[in-house]
């Protein structure tokens, strides 16, 4: 497909500069850190994390694995210990984070303040987020996935992710799909900073509005290089719901469905910006952009 860098627009050009440059320093950062071998047993994940936050770690989870947690580690809230340190998690191949069906209400992953959680070629299943939304993952630190699937996840706002308002995540060659929300976001919510790159948003649902990604005022998200395709909103945006800041460069967005509000592919409300650079927004349902002609670029 060529280079990323001569396949976009300047401003796709600086973002994925950016992005590759988180990407390539946070090996070294591994590598810096103290490297920890987990069991294939989700009470040694629990005890490893609350390890690491103390010492920069590197957690290196045990492939063909599912680390069914039975027993939430803050209950009604979150199933592992908060990231309140400087933590990455490593897996594959086949490794899995799951809440067991037997806990009525537990995300899997939560990233405080000042924490930072690097995640990678881990499925994150069957969470389900309380309050502040985020079934997969709530991020108000520094979030980067890599290689990763969030499935099968639901919460208040943001089915997989809800990326808080002074949060930052980067999101790479990972697919967030068939997760679901009652409000906004099926995919992913942003009130905060948001790379997605080389990603797949598919089949996601809301019950109000941005079935794939819903950025909130206040939040900027940048979709370079990556497919929002068949997600469902009842309300509007059902591939992208914008109210903030939302950038796509090389993205496809398609066969998304909305509401009679409109935006089956993308919904921006006023005084909310969408830009598209190289990008395609076609078959959706009702139309593909709203309103009518305030997308540059998007034809319905």
């Amino acid at each position: 497909m060529g280079s990323l860098a001569r396949m976009v627009g300047e401003v796709g050009a600086a973002v994925l500069t950016g992005a590759a440059l988180t990407m390539a320093q946070a090996p070294a950062q591994a590598a810096a850190k103290k490297a920890i071998s987990v069991p294939c047993s989700s009470p040694a994940l629990a005890t490893a994390i609350t390890a690491a936050n103390a010492i920069p770690a590197t957690l290196r989870l045990a492939a063909n694995c599912t680390y069914n947690i039975t027993t939430p580690a803050v209950a009604g809230d979150t199933a592992l210990p908060p990231i309140t340190g400087n933590v990455t998690i490593i897996g594959g191949p086949s490794t899995s984070l799951r809440r067991d069906p037997s806990i009525p209400v537990a995300r899997l992953l939560r990233v405080d303040a000042g924490g930072r959680l690097d995640l990678e070629g881990v499925f994150v299943l069957n969470g389900i987020g309380p309050g502040a939304g985020g079934g997969a993952i709530l991020n108000n630190g520094t979030l980067v996935l890599r290689s990763d699937t969030l499935s099968g996840n639901t919460g208040p706002n943001g089915g997989a992710i809800s990326n808080g308002g002074a949060a930052n995540a980067l999101i790479s060659r990972t697919v967030i799909r068939t997760n679901s929300t009652p409000g906004s976001g099926g995919g992913i919510i942003n009130l905060g900073s948001l790379t997605l790159s080389e990603s797949r948003l598919s089949s996601d649902t809301a019950g109000v509005d941005g079935g794939g990604i819903a950025t909130i005022p206040g939040g900027t998200t940048n979709l370079v290089q990556s497919t929002i395709d068949r997600n469902v909103a009842t309300g509007t945006g059902g591939g992208v719901y914008n109210a903030g800041t939302t950038a796509l460069s090389r993205t496809l967005v398609e066969l998304n469905s909305a509401g009679p509000g409109g935006g089956g592919g993308i919904r921006n409300v006023a005084p909310g910006t969408v830009t598209l650079s190289v990008s395609t927004v076609r078959t959706n349902t009702p139309d593909n952009c709203s309103p009518v002609n305030t997308i540059a670029g998007c034809t319905n």
